[in-house]
């Protein structure tokens, strides 16, 4: 939907020489992430993904929703070319830190809701399912899914997602033990029209941990696709420190600036 105003020279961005350059751009940012993934070697991984009506629907729409069985697939849900997303599921263990990470959360008066089952036939979305395929292809580390609704009006505020991601490491912080957990926000930056100084302002504030900008992001800057925004600040929001590294590669797929603009990032 409109009104579009796309940059002046939109034209340079839609040639298949751009698209494939953004394609590798693309590709080299999640191998790098990929890398620095195995070199980690954590013993969970914690998912911040959104849920756009796979598993949370309008009959009980909870904010927040931790996974907590034993088991759960994921989907890439990738529909082209007659693909089906059934032939793209692949099972995780889920780690057993979950339903602890659940309880802590409760008594920081947090309350997320949890699940031990998916309605989807396919098991969790393709903000969990493509985000651990492209990082995790060998599926070895188990992961922790916390089901995030950015999508659906009303939706958790930037400064609920902040405080979320602060009680997530103040959870971690106070459990017994010496594992290592690795914390993975999943989603694209703005779309589905791409808005190049949005998206750069709030690179801005996660190198410097900005709070106060972060805090003052309206429901209306985070409608759309770049609603999935919640999910890195709820991943910046439990970081001490800001942003180390950030690609930023605006994919455009039309003369209207319509397209996504993918980030692969970092904190250290």
């Amino acid at each position: 939907k409109g009104p579009f105003n796309p940059k002046a020279n939109i034209a340079s961005e839609i040639t298949p020489q751009a698209h494939l350059a953004r394609a590798a751009q693309c590709k080299e940012a999640i191998r790098g992430l990929r890398h620095k993934l195995e070199e980690l070697n954590p013993d969970a991984i914690i998912v911040f993904g959104d849920d756009q009506h796979e598993n949370i629907f309008d009959d009980n729409m909870s904010p927040f929703c931790i996974y907590t069985a034993d088991k759960v697939s994921a989907t890439e849900h990738f529909l082209y070319l007659g693909a089906k997303a059934e032939d793209q599921m692949t099972q995780y263990d889920v780690h057993p830190l979950a339903g602890d990470l659940l309880h802590h959360l409760w008594e920081r008066d947090f309350d997320p809701a949890w699940s031990r089952e998916t309605r989807d036939p396919c098991g969790l979305g393709h903000a969990f399912g493509r985000a651990l395929k492209f990082l995790m292809p060998e599926k070895k580390i188990p992961i922790i899914p916390i089901m995030v609704n950015t999508y659906y009006p009303p939706a958790p505020s930037a400064r609920r997602c902040l405080r979320l991601g602060e009680a997530v490491r103040h959870s971690l912080e106070a459990m017994p033990g010496d594992q290592r957990i690795v914390l993975l926000a999943s989603g694209g930056l703005s779309h589905t029209v791409i808005d190049e100084s949005f998206d750069h302002a709030f690179i801005g504030a996660l190198y410097n941990r900005d709070v106060k900008y972060l805090e003052s992001l309206s429901a209306d800057q985070m409608m759309y696709g770049t609603s999935e925004i919640r999910n890195w600040i709820i991943l910046s929001g439990a970081m001490p420190q800001g942003v180390s590294h950030v690609d930023y590669i605006p994919c455009y797929r039309n003369g209207d600036g319509v397209g996504c603009a993918m980030g692969f990032a970092s904190w250290t």
